[in-house]
């Protein structure tokens, strides 16, 4: 059995015709289209991936200092320091608030969900378009380009708005510091 390359296979069997009639100029303008969503689900694959890790490694860390607190206060101990349960205290409350104030300013988790939302619904849409299901059922090979062009866009331009919005949002909270 022959298998045909993903991106032939997307595209649909009006593009594999290898190269004859309206089937090259449809290759022409939907390889790069299918090269464009694959690398855009990549990226938001891996900017949801590396705002989930900083989120939960924030996170888990505040609670590990959080727990260490009580134990620094009572047998927190320097040599040759006085003050140093005060001090230890000190520098775990003030690393729990620094991490807090890290993950207000760059919104791990609102972004750790819009990304993934974003790669979810690209990936969606390219699995519909590969089945030729959904909006893209019995509609002509260059509708359906057409189609999956304006929707993948559209969500994208949904995502950015939303991430525009936050940036503003963003703005207005860190001026409260």
């Amino acid at each position: 059995m022959r298998r045909e390359p993903r991106l032939a296979r997307l595209a649909g069997p009006e593009a594999s015709d290898g190269g004859r009639s309206e089937g090259a100029e449809t290759r022409a303008w939907i390889e790069p289209l299918l090269e464009r969503l694959q690398g855009q689900i990549d990226w938001y694959d891996r900017k949801a991936k590396s705002n989930q890790r900083a989120y939960k490694v924030s996170k888990i860390s505040i609670v590990v200092l959080a727990i260490l607190i009580p134990v620094l206060a009572e047998y927190g101990h320097i040599p040759h320091f006085e003050g140093s349960p005060a001090f230890l205290v000190g520098v775990a409350a003030g690393a729990i608030v620094l991490l807090e104030g890290l993950q207000v300013v760059n919104k791990w988790q609102e972004n750790w969900i819009l990304y993934r939302a974003t790669c979810e619904g690209l990936r969606n849409e390219r699995h519909l378009y590969a089945d030729r299901a959904g909006p893209y059922a019995g509609l002509k090979p260059d509708a359906a380009h057409r189609l999956l062009a304006e929707r993948t866009s559209n969500l994208m331009m949904a995502e950015h708005g939303k991430w525009a919005h936050s940036q503003e949002h963003k703005i207005e909270t860190t001026g409260a510091f």
